[in-house]
């Protein structure tokens, strides 16, 4: 997870977004990349390549057993993630090995014999794909999208440098092979770096069976979709020799743009997305998607099938356009397979992956005599035929069939698909009659795709518009939460965003307690106690602890106890300090709920109100929080009071979060907490800048942790006598926190499971931040100075070896260049910019997203 996990609606937003920018990227490139290649080598080459490619992705399948898909949608993905990685070591080298050995053997199977050497050097990127399938499946289940597009965009930089170099020195077919497995092995270092995830074996058998019963089903139906689209090379292979097959590969290639562009974005949010949608929009889900999906699918299959013979001359030259006649049929069935794809997505998010692997045998079952018949009677064109009548006649019907019998809402997807069919119809009439008149192969293209697409869009965009609304809607309010104030038993599994909060007639049994601390803030004890006192909807009786106050603090709060049978006064005799003064406060607590505030802080309008809503929709939400209001002025900035939407996290999510990312994300007034949890586990630690932190932390490793969006629920005042303005330096800081985390987990946190981890994180996380602020120090001049040797010293006790840390290169080279050069603004511009830049963003995320 990323440090700060957005909802699940602009997890999705973002996940398209950047999977979007990385299929345009890397098409245009694989584009260039092809025209090129189509230049250099001969249809033969081209044959003998596909060949390889055929056994090597078929076989590619199978090397993570499907565990990525059951790493993604589970529920505790750092627990499986050493068995998982385990397995898929072995599975890739055994595959790889069977590969390697039988290389020779296969090609002449298949009537290529020259593509023996070629499918030996590939067999190893199948050890490769079994060793990256953990990072790969972490960054999946974040949405990571920009990582992967950075994964993605390294692999196609590196392997197309390597396949042009190599040809042009005379390796031939190989050269596409070996850039082929050099790129793979780059981009999986590159994998592991951006996901964070160390290359961890193990083997837990209480997990083991779990994760083969789920994988292999996926396995087998990822082998067999694999199958699916390269048993037509097998067929053309031995039925019509290497030359054709070299035409049909690239026109396989072309109808797969569609495909990798759309389907790949698609399938890369896809699966998290639906496995992350519960209750009654779970059943609607499939349609909703498919509507926006299959109107952008259809479209880019009729302009490859209408323009296939422009296409390919343009792109390729007049030498390649036999294979024209099998891109008119594998553009149309490319559509299909952008729908088939996300009806897998949805069948394995419900882990329904036995009847994804069932439609595999039936499609495969079906296909296998098409292809031969279809060869043998009408070639290549034939073969590319046979695929689009399987996918009419038996996919789509055993989709449909699997779908509702998984829950699926089966009429609600077909009235998604017939407004693009209609609109298809008007549309390649005006695409075939533009590019009728023109003889080339640019004027037919551009003319053709402007009208046919201008056409479609003209008669689709507002259903689209439409449709898209609806997907909004439902990733926006995944109906995880209560929209009817039923409450939420139990501790939950997942995180959740409620969209629209659900209101709750007030109750007698809504009572809070606010607990104020107070030393010599008289001047602001009153507002503080009125803002409490004067919350609508819940009863709120307020604790006042004077921690032995000299000034009127004592006669202001005793004056407001006369007023208001509510107010309650406690006074030390000598000065014990904010933690005490709040652990004696709490002790007297009798709300179901409690704050604690500040003496010089205050609670906005409803804010009590708000928080006990979302404590009393989901009983197991130990910690409710939201948004501060920092102001120094004497006036009051102008709050938002209506909360737009709560968003829940499983306790020990969060809590990781927090550890991986070493920050306290609440200020203090604004967190409401349920005094039965604190009972529990106990009041503040003492911890002389960080008890607040620690207890927030406590109480997530034993309760959901909520927040409020879109409302300010409290005020938080700066003055030159708070303990935020007479705070401590980033080093003590560090410190603090430091020992915030070593006091966490040596108290009844340390009995959760994840504690060790945690706190390994934890510690991992300050020690980047140390060495960052190191780098920092050398960024203003003063790296020779003792405290950039502080950070670093800090860093070191903190981790066992910090050479391993992600900051530790940048301190390095910092140290290299010596403080004189690396505060020079040519070096340290750059990193002061991008930090200030990171600093801004994280904060406007906080504004947004509490985290």
């Amino acid at each position: 997870m990323t440090q700060t996990q957005p909802e699940l609606g602009l997890q999705v937003r973002h996940g398209l977004a950047w999977s979007s920018i990385s299929n345009i990227v890397l098409r245009l490139g694989s584009l260039a990349v092809g025209i090129a290649l189509a230049r250099l080598l001969s249809p033969e080459q081209f044959g003998v390549f596909a060949v390889a490619l055929t056994v090597q992705t078929v076989l590619m399948t199978m090397a993570d057993l499907g565990m990525s898909a059951d790493l993604i949608r589970s529920e505790d993905p750092e627990r499986k993630a050493p068995t998982i990685a385990t397995l898929g070591v072995v599975a890739g080298t055994t595959l790889a090995a069977a590969m390697a050995f039988s290389a020779q053997g296969t090609a002449e199977l298949l009537g290529s014999p020259s593509a023996g050497p070629v499918i030996a050097v590939m067999s190893f990127s199948l050890f490769l794909a079994g060793v990256g399938v953990v990072p790969y499946a972490t960054l999946q289940r974040e949405f990571a999208q920009r990582k992967l597009f950075i994964v993605a965009l390294v692999d196609f930089t590196v392997g197309t440098a390597l396949v042009l170099l190599l040809i042009i020195v005379g390796w031939g077919v190989m050269a596409l092979a070996a850039g082929r497995l050099i790129s793979q092995a780059v981009s999986l270092l590159v994998q592991f770096r951006l996901a964070r995830t160390p290359f961890r074996l193990g083997f837990d058998k209480s997990i083991a069976p779990a994760v083969i019963a789920f994988g292999l089903p996926v396995a087998g139906a990822n082998l067999l979709s694999w199958a699916l689209l390269n048993v037509d090379n097998v067929a053309i292979s031995r039925l019509a020799g290497p030359v054709a097959l070299g035409y049909y590969f690239l026109a396989f290639n072309i109808s797969t743009w569609p495909m990798s562009a759309l389907g790949q974005v698609v399938r890369s949010v896809a699966l998290p997305a639906f496995a992350r949608i519960s209750g009654t929009m779970r059943k609607g889900s499939f349609g909703i998607l498919l509507g926006p999906v299959w109107a952008v699918a259809l479209l880019a299959g009729i302009m490859l099938a209408l323009l296939a013979a422009q296409l390919i001359e343009f792109v390729y030259g007049a030498r390649w356009l036999p294979a024209a006649s099998v891109l008119v049929w594998l553009g149309l069935f490319s559509s299909l397979r952008v729908g088939f794809d996300l009806a897998a997505s949805y069948l394995l998010a419900n882990g329904a992956a036995r009847a994804t692997l069932f439609v595999q045998v039936a499609w495969i079952a079906a296909l296998i005599p098409a292809l031969t018949f279809g060869v043998i009677i009408g070639g290549i064109a034939g073969a590319a035929a046979a695929h689009l009548m399987v996918a009419f006649v038996v996919v789509g019907p055993a989709y449909a069939f699997a779908l509702h019998r998984n829950g699926a809402d089966i009429c609600a997807a077909f009235r998604s698909l017939w407004p693009p069919c209609l609109a298809a119809i008007p549309a390649a009439a005006a695409a075939m009659a533009a590019a009728m008149p023109f003889d080339g192969p640019v004027e037919g293209l551009l003319a053709g795709g402007t009208a046919g697409a201008g056409t479609y869009a003209l008669l689709l965009w507002r259903w689209v518009l439409r449709r898209l609304g609806e997907v909004r809607s439902m990733l926006g309010n995944d109906d995880n939460g209560p929209v009817s104030g039923s409450p939420t038993p139990g501790p939950l599994l997942v995180k959740t965003k409620v969209s629209q909060p659900a209101s709750f007639a007030p109750a007698q049994a809504d009572t809070v307690t606010v607990v104020i601390t107070c030393y010599n803030y008289g001047r602001f004890l009153r507002q503080a106690v009125e803002s409490a006192l004067t919350q609508n909807d819940v009863t709120a009786d307020v604790i006042v602890v004077d921690d032995a106050s000299t000034d009127n603090s004592h006669d202001v709060a005793l004056e407001l106890a006369a007023m208001s049978h509510r107010v309650k006064v406690l006074r030390h005799q000598s000065n014990r300090g904010p933690v005490i003064s709040f652990n004696d406060g709490a002790a007297g607590a009798q709300g179901e709920f409690m704050v604690r505030l500040d003496a010089d802080d205050i609670l906005t309008p409803g804010s009590l109100r708000r928080a006990v809503d979302v404590a009393r929709a989901y009983p197991s939400v130990g910690l409710v929080y939201g948004h501060p209001l920092h102001f120094e002025a004497k006036e009051l900035p102008a709050p938002r009071l209506s909360a737009k939407a709560w968003t829940v996290w499983p306790g020990r999510e969060w809590l990781g979060e927090r550890c991986r990312s070493g920050v306290n994300v609440i200020t203090s007034p604004e967190a409401l907490m349920r005094r039965s949890v604190l009972q529990t586990i106990g009041y503040q630690a003492h911890l002389k800048h960080t008890h607040d932190m620690e207890m927030w932390l406590r109480i997530a490793a034993f309760a959901d942790v909520a927040y409020v969006h879109g409302a300010d629920q409290a005020w938080h005042r700066e003055h030159a006598d708070s303990l935020s303005a007479t705070g401590i330096d980033e080093l003590e800081d560090l410190k603090a926190r430091r020992d915030a985390f070593d006091v966490l987990f040596s108290g009844p946190a340390a009995k959760i499971p994840e504690a060790p981890e945690f706190k390994a994180k934890a510690r991992r996380a300050l020690a980047n931040d140390a060495l960052t602020r190191a780098c920092h120090e050398y960024d203003r001049g003063s790296g020779a100075a003792p405290k950039s040797e502080a950070f670093a010293a800090l860093a070191a006790e903190l981790v066992d070896n910090p050479t391993e840390l992600e900051a530790w290169n940048s301190y390095a080279r910092r140290r290299a260049l010596g403080p004189a050069l690396a505060g020079q603004p040519l070096w340290s511009g750059p990193p002061r910019l991008a930090r200030r830049i990171r600093h801004t963003l994280q904060i406007r995320r906080w504004h947004n997203s509490g985290v």
